[in-house]
């Protein structure tokens, strides 16, 4: 094409482009992935067990990839001449691995997601779910046989959850009466706020009013597994949940530093979304290569350095927050501060997340000033989020040093002495106007 349709007097162009110009107004940030990130410290990918550049498991892969016979693509979906027995025994190794009786494997946590929550709910069956879930479960959701029977609960609310099953069973009797299902949705790990979901409660108050047959859980442990449990199986292991919870997803793009998930399940819900789940059917099966790496992830964080680097990021993430809450201190809370983070009931004080939100009223001048200094964070400023929610947000990694943390922590405090000088600036200004 010799002009780009920006530049073409098309009404898909200008309602486009009127759309990206509203985003600008709202200081919503207009992305276009012209540059790579900058090559400063990493305080804001999901890396939280610091593999991505690890040359110990960079070797193990390539030692991997050396012996398999394949390594590239299998040139169709699972359906369709891709199910080779690479994928199958990862899905074994996966059952195995996360004490489920079965698993399917799949492209990403998204399509993940929209397969389940598209296809297994069935007429008549509801879905309560956390209003903060992620977008890629309300994809799936909104073209779900349930799509009219969502009920959403406050965020992390026992008391919003219980109500919520409460008003669900009462105006669908067929679940109390063993004929549906009711479907519950959460995240382990949130990664806007880096809170944890009510487990413990959530557990207890569907045993407490559904019938076992009638209820379903699903935990979404995209940013949880490989950092919690033992050998990183996640917070539902950590909690001691697992023979409790219905289904789990286990993404691969976080702390296993790859792409693809996995879901554990039962072997009914593998078969049926097998055959329902449409981004399972029409996708591409993983390639080889990617399989071999899997496996070398796994293999290197069931080992000792997998356990090193689990107590290594929580010890991380406690010097953060301690060095965090003690230079804030002077700054007012709209211009600097931290959230409360109070674990669940039920929780072990071991649990403390990897993901700190570092809460302003002014996110994009904050991150424009860390851009400068080489950090690649953004601000996230409303409507993103709720008035008064605006933030950046940053990421602990198992590797990082404490020089490198105090660093930071130097920079958000000159940035706060910056805005409050200039702010002082403005009031004398203002004041010498009127005399």
């Amino acid at each position: 094409m010799s002009h780009s349709l920006a530049s073409i007097n098309t009404p898909l162009a200008s309602a486009m482009n009127q759309a990206l110009e509203t985003r600008r107004k709202h200081q919503i940030p207009v992305l276009d992935l012209a540059k790579p990130v900058p090559a400063g410290p990493d305080v804001y990918t999901n890396d939280f067990l610091s593999l991505t550049n690890d040359p110990d498991l960079r070797r193990l892969f390539l030692d991997k990839l050396n012996k398999s016979p394949r390594v590239f693509g299998v040139a169709g979906s699972r359906l369709l001449g891709g199910n080779s027995s690479d994928h199958l025994d990862f899905e074994t190794r996966m059952a195995r691995f996360f004490e489920s009786p079965a698993a399917l494997l799949f492209n990403s946590g998204y399509d993940a997601n929209v397969a389940f929550w598209h296809s297994v709910p069935q007429q008549g069956d509801v879905i309560v779910l956390d209003e903060l879930v992620h977008a890629s479960s309300r994809d799936g959701m909104a073209i779900s046989r349930a799509s009219k029977s969502l009920y959403l609960f406050t965020h992390n609310s026992p008391t919003s959850f219980e109500e919520c099953v409460l008003r669900a069973m009462k105006e669908h009797p067929s679940i109390g009466q063993g004929k549906n299902t009711l479907f519950v949705a959460v995240e382990a790990t949130y990664s806007m706020d880096g809170d944890f979901a009510p487990l413990p409660d959530i557990v207890r108050v569907v045993e407490k009013y559904v019938p076992k047959q009638s209820a379903h859980i699903l935990v979404d442990e995209a940013h949880s597994t490989g950092v919690f449990g033992p050998q990183g199986r996640g917070l539902v292991h950590h909690l001691g949940l697992q023979d409790r919870i219905h289904t789990v997803l286990h993404t691969f793009g976080k702390g296993r530093a790859l792409t693809g998930a996995v879901f554990v399940t039962s072997p009914i819900i593998r078969q049926y979304v097998i055959n329902y789940g449409r981004p399972f059917i029409y996708t591409t099966a993983l390639p080889i290569s990617l399989i071999c790496g899997l496996n070398a992830s796994f293999d290197y964080l069931e080992g000792p350095v997998g356990d090193y680097r689990r107590s290594e990021l929580r010890r991380l993430c406690e010097y953060f927050r301690a060095a965090l809450e003690e230079a804030l201190k002077p700054f007012p809370s709209n211009l600097l501060s931290l959230r409360d983070r109070a674990l669940p009931a039920g929780y072990p004080s071991d649990v403390i997340s990897p993901i700190t939100p570092i809460m302003t009223s002014y996110p994009m001048q904050l991150s424009d000033f860390l851009n400068s200094l080489g950090y690649a964070v953004q601000g996230i400023p409303y409507p993103v989020v709720p008035r008064g929610e605006e933030r950046i947000r940053i990421s602990v990694h198992a590797l990082h040093t404490e020089a490198e943390l105090d660093a930071l922590v130097v920079r958000l405090t000159q940035w706060g002495t910056m805005m409050q000088t200039m702010a002082s600036q403005v009031q004398a200004r203002q004041l010498q106007s009127r005399l």
